[in-house]
């Protein structure tokens, strides 16, 4: 099989007209283009760049639309298809109006098939809380389906939210919530890697003895969450790279750009898991999976 390069960036939270406005040395946009130019810079050539969430902050279907038209030129300047999933602080309303189209979507998940190996687009955004992720059981349903199809060929998960881990049990509020579930459809298939953002820090580990975790560092801003009651945010800018070969992955992150000031505060109450979860029994119309690119 040949090397197949992905790369992967998250959170870069570029803000919208009228959204708010942070005490950043780089407006956000100014951050993401200094990505895309890096990649060019080192001539890294990936064959797939994915960015795994909270695209916007305070979008409009306008900005939406506006960030599509801006993606597919870096895109077709890449030489590379540029795929997104929703995070926490995406409007899904906005974003399905003007970046897909399709304005009814109740999740945005999808797959795409590069050289046999399955890539798998999961939207873990859950509408009544801001912070925490979860997957509805529609879209849990979809993932089983697809999986048995092909339950011999290498498969690899991109979402917004981490799962959990002994060492983000102070970070439980802000996972996905039903790790379990997933964990279930995924045992017993062939899983190289799941991808995720959202933490603002880089972290490593297994999960079901065999499956590797990767987060990535953000693209707008670096969260020291050592106090987990009190997190200090920092100006930033990083992203992976991931290399896959004859089935596994490794990963080499690039740090562009790290501030010393402490540039904001979050301050948190309850660390553990959100109290109220959904039904997994609920129905919902599922997605249609459009791609993107």
């Amino acid at each position: 099989m040949n090397k197949f390069t992905i790369v992967h960036l998250s959170d870069p939270q570029l803000s919208a007209a009228n959204g708010p406005q942070y005490n950043q040395q780089l407006p956000p946009a100014a951050k993401l283009q200094r990505i895309f130019d890096d990649i060019i810079a080192h001539d890294l050539q990936p064959d797939l760049i994915v960015i795994s969430g909270d695209l916007l902050t305070a979008g409009t279907s306008r900005d939406y639309a506006k960030l599509r038209d801006y993606l597919a030129t870096q895109s077709d300047r890449l030489q590379a298809p540029i795929q997104v999933i929703l995070g926490d602080q995406d409007d899904r309303e906005a974003f399905n109006l003007g970046y897909l189209g399709e304005p009814h979507q109740p999740y945005y998940a999808y797959k795409q098939v590069y050289q046999n190996m399955d890539f798998y687009f999961l939207d873990s955004k859950w509408e009544p809380n801001k912070e925490a992720g979860w997957l509805d059981r529609e879209q849990l349903d979809w993932l089983n389906k697809n999986l048995h199809l092909a339950p011999r060929r290498r498969a690899f998960l991109f979402l917004h939210h981490p799962l959990d881990a002994p060492a983000l049990r102070g970070m439980r509020y802000a996972l996905l919530q039903n790790n379990r579930e997933l964990l279930a459809i995924l045992h017993g298939h062939n899983i190289g890697g799941i991808f995720a953002g959202h933490l603002h820090f880089g972290a490593n580990y297994l999960v079901d003895t065999t499956i590797p975790v990767t987060t990535v560092a953000s693209a707008s801003t670096y969260i020291d969450c050592q106090d987990p009651h009190h997190h200090e945010v920092h100006d930033a800018t990083s992203y992976n790279v991931i290399t896959i070969q004859r089935g596994m992955a490794s990963i080499t992150n690039h740090p562009l750009y790290l501030g010393q000031s402490v540039i904001d505060t979050i301050d948190i109450t309850n660390t553990g898991f959100a109290k109220h979860r959904p039904r997994l029994t609920n129905p919902r119309r599922a997605g249609n999976g459009l791609p993107l690119i």
